[in-house]
């Protein structure tokens, strides 16, 4: 399942713009998309990326 929001520290914020976006200021704004899924600034440690969104049970599997 694709996920609903993704949250990124500043750091991948900024170097997913550099490379996918107009300009690498555009990560000042705070909130990109990538396929159509809202990429967030947020306050989080360097380097980490939370994924938000629903979870198919059966797929999961047992964790």
């Amino acid at each position: 399942m694709r996920p609903e929001r993704v949250l990124c520290a500043p750091d991948v914020l900024q170097r997913f713009a550099a490379l996918y976006a107009k300009s690498a200021d555009d990560a000042l704004t705070r909130r990109l998309r990538f396929e159509g899924i809202a990429l967030e600034s947020a306050i989080l440690a360097p380097g980490s990326i939370v994924f938000e969104g629903s979870v198919d049970e059966e797929r999961m599997g047992d964790w």
